[in-house]
């Protein structure tokens, strides 16, 4: 069996062939880095705060509407960040500004499930799950 990581990058590798994805991050709700494609300097820092945007973004819609939050998305002049995840991680994708937005969302959207699986077939034993 190919370590987990390997198995990580392959889906982001996936992404980035299918897309002009600048950088992708997978993370867990603390901020830490589970896996990267084309991390910068500011690769942690970048990770943290989008853990920190996806709670609040969560908190946010439990306030106003009792909903579930399926993503974020931070648009720029130059550049696009959209974040999406599930119980336990997160895809932070940050792309450039003139990038087909709906394609990242389809692509996420597909990546997600296959990390998550990866995950919890690897940690079956250990408890990773993104509180409500």
């Amino acid at each position: 069996m190919e370590p987990i990581s390997k198995q990580i990058k392959d889906i982001l590798d996936e992404m980035h062939s299918k897309a002009r994805i600048m950088e992708s991050y997978v993370i867990r709700k603390d901020g830490l880095i589970i896996c990267s494609y084309v991390p910068g300097s500011n690769s942690q820092r970048i990770s943290a705060m989008s853990a920190a945007l996806m709670e609040l973004g969560k908190r946010t819609l439990k306030d106003i509407g009792n909903d579930d939050m399926k993503l974020i998305m931070v648009s720029g002049n130059k550049m696009n960040i959209v974040i999406s995840g599930s119980k336990s991680i997160a895809l932070v994708c940050a792309v450039g500004s003139e990038v087909n937005i709906g394609m990242i969302f389809l692509l996420i959207k597909k990546a997600v499930p296959k990390i998550q699986s990866i995950l919890e077939e690897s940690y079956e034993n250990v408890s990773i799950v993104w509180k409500q």
